[in-house]
């Protein structure tokens, strides 16, 4: 269901944002084959679970490619066991790409937060995604810079219980 931003009413409590790097950040790039992307992949399935065993139903992904893909298609194979988990699909303005245009299809929501790509629409996204989950799930390399970073950051000026997977 695709919403305005105002229009996405879910409980802050019961929600996770996911936040990473796009795949020319990670070791392993585009090779998903790759046993430390796997790796990675079963942590994050591990914490999407742990999550959901203490409440969390909402699940927000800004619909990178790389982590948040990742994330949102793990949410996705999860609603066979979990069927009331959803998947929110947050864009930063509208994009389809490759990868992440097919989930827009198949999530339970969709919200756009710019209707065009201007000048800081992907931290106003990360900043909307925040601003509705009480958690964040990082995939981090540890680096002071980038969205990856910011968004940890405001996370834990605002409270969010902040987990970070390294990469």
């Amino acid at each position: 269901m695709q919403l305005k931003p105002s229009e996405l009413n879910i409980p802050r409590e019961n929600a996770v944002a996911f936040t990473g790097h796009r795949p020319d950040r990670l070791a392993w790039r585009y090779n998903e084959r790759d046993p430390r992307c796997r790796a990675l992949k079963k942590r994050l399935q591990s914490e999407i679970i742990r999550a959901y065993s203490e409440g969390k139903r909402y699940f927000l992904s800004g619909m990178a490619d790389g982590i948040d893909a990742y994330a949102a298609e793990i949410v996705m194979a999860l609603k066979k066991e979990y069927p009331d988990i959803r998947l929110v699909c947050c864009y930063p303005y509208y994009y389809p790409s490759r990868k992440t245009n097919c989930f827009a299809s198949v999530a339970d929501y969709s919200v756009t937060v710019c209707p065009d790509y201007i000048h800081g629409c992907m931290s106003m996204r990360n900043l909307y995604m925040v601003n509705h989950s009480s958690e964040l799930i990082a995939c981090f390399d540890g680096s002071s810079g980038g969205g990856t970073a910011f968004t940890i950051k405001t996370a834990r000026e605002r409270g969010l219980r902040v987990t970070v997977i390294p990469v």
